[in-house]
């Protein structure tokens, strides 16, 4: 009994030191992995690379897909596991007349008198069969006579993990519930008795439940409650007499056992704390990861057909045509895009020219008056912007050469807005507009009391929903006297 004993405390650390090197192999094997995981890009194989499958508007992951259609690929899980409980067991019955078995005491008095080994293998993450051997001992209690008796036996039985066939991972992911039954034999020992050669061969069936807390992905701990019920009885289980055939042949012994089990594999979990959706998740996560990357390369700010990672010009004006580069087309390189300066040719005449033609001196006071309260002369700006462009500067030069020319004249400087977003937005916006032109007119020289700022805010003398008609209103026009 002893040497037994003895047997199962070595079996039982054995099972825990394994797991316990079994983890630490593991963790070691997924480091490399955890660092290069941290890299955003990460060199593929060839087989992951034959993974990635392109249809056009779809982007397709077949490890993504095997996951959501789990009949089509391996089970991404271990299935084998081998479990050693230590505990103690109460006979409920037969016994001798007169002979008690020991109930030990859980907390004062523990005797550890049961042991039993079980090798388990999952069919999927719910069912599974194991082998089981276990040893009982029965002693007497001190109000009986002397005896100490073996029982031993073995059973196949069926297992259910009640956690996944209830989703418990939706609220823990730690501890889990087993049931198990099945068929047995049992061999009782009966010294006090001849008959059987010494054994009782029994037939027997049993019925457990199994409390788990899962420790790392190779190892958990366990509390389990086990009924045997043994149905052809011959001997007694103090093994000092024969069962009376006229009566019941069953017997009954409880077990509760403390143990440890340890997961087989070479996959990363095994079946009994594995879900689908688990690793669904995880997986769609760094799809999604991927396709939020491609979605930012992919954007197209100022709306010209050319993503923001081709375009060499990601604020162009909306409407203009851009060249494959996403740079707006001004073959004259004037500083507007053509197809802008098209539309206002069309509708104003060939601007450019004649506010050369005033800045050369071509025309006079009066013509290049009436030009400027015409409003033919205007500083044009960007969508949301403050920012002068070097293709309305000659606009600010031709303001300038006039005020130079006519000392006493004062200019109004006229802050505009188009009619999209807030309007006291857009009123501070042409504020700032009206603000930036008059710091380049006193910076060069032109003495700031000669001019006055006007804001008008948005100029709905264009329509709204004209991408490109809105152009000609964000601009700073001006006013001489």
């Amino acid at each position: 009994m002893n040497l037994l004993k003895k047997y199962f405390v070595f079996a039982f650390l054995f099972v825990l030191t394994a797991g316990l090197s079994q983890e630490k192999r593991d963790s070691d094997k997924k480091e490399p992995v955890e660092k290069d995981a941290k890299n955003k890009r990460v060199d593929k194989s060839d087989s992951e690379k034959r993974d990635s499958v392109y249809i056009p508007n779809k982007v397709i992951n077949k490890t993504v897909s095997d996951t959501v259609h789990p009949k089509d690929r391996e089970k991404n899980y271990n299935r084998w596991s081998v479990n050693l409980n230590v505990g103690t067991n109460i006979g409920i019955r037969p016994f001798t007349d007169g002979y008690y078995a020991t109930t030990p005491n859980y907390f004062t008095k523990p005797e550890f008198n049961h042991f039993d080994l079980n090798v388990r293998r999952m069919f999927n993450t719910k069912f599974g069969v194991m082998w089981d051997f276990g040893y009982d001992n029965f002693n007497a209690d001190s109000g009986s006579p002397d005896f100490s008796n073996n029982m031993y036996r073995t059973s196949f039985q069926g297992v259910m993990n009640i956690h996944r066939a209830f989703n418990w991972e939706e609220f823990t992911e730690t501890f889990g519930l087993q049931i198990h039954l099945g068929p047995g034999f049992s061999f009782l020992e009966g010294p006090g008795t001849s008959t059987f050669n010494n054994y009782d061969n029994i037939f027997s069936f049993l019925a457990g439940a199994t409390a788990m807390i899962k420790v790392s992905d190779r190892l958990a701990f366990n509390l389990d409650y086990t009924m045997t019920t043994n149905y052809t009885h011959h001997l007694a289980l103090d093994g000092m007499s024969q069962v009376d055939p006229s009566l019941s042949r069953t017997g009954l012994v409880h077990s509760t056992t403390l143990g440890l089990t340890l997961y087989l594999g070479r996959k990363e979990r095994h079946a009994d704390w594995y879900w689908e959706n688990l690793y669904v998740k995880d997986e769609y996560q760094d799809l999604l990861a991927r396709v939020e990357e491609l979605e930012t390369m992919m954007n197209d700010t100022d709306r010209d057909g050319v993503p923001d990672y081709l375009d060499a010009e990601n604020n162009t004006i909306a409407g203009v045509a851009v060249d494959t580069k996403g740079r707006a087309i001004d073959l004259n390189n004037n500083g507007v895009p053509d197809e802008l300066e098209r539309y206002i040719n069309n509708k104003y005449g060939d601007m450019q020219t004649v506010i050369n033609n005033m800045a050369s001196g071509e025309y006079s006071s009066a013509q290049m008056k009436q030009m400027i309260n015409g409003q033919y002369v205007n500083v044009f700006f960007d969508f949301d912007e403050t920012r002068i462009t070097t293709g309305t500067i000659s606009a600010i030069n031709f303001l300038i050469k006039y005020l130079n020319a006519n000392p006493d004249s004062k200019a109004e400087v006229i802050g505009y807005a188009d009619e999209m977003g807030d309007a006291n937005y857009n009123i501070a916006l042409s504020r700032k507009r009206a603000q930036r032109v008059m710091e380049m007119i006193v910076r060069s020289g032109i003495d700031p009391n000669r001019l006055k700022l006007v804001v008008k805010g948005e100029d709905n003398s264009v329509p709204k929903d004209s991408k490109l008609a809105r152009q000609l209103v964000r601009r700073v026009a001006f006013k001489v006297d």
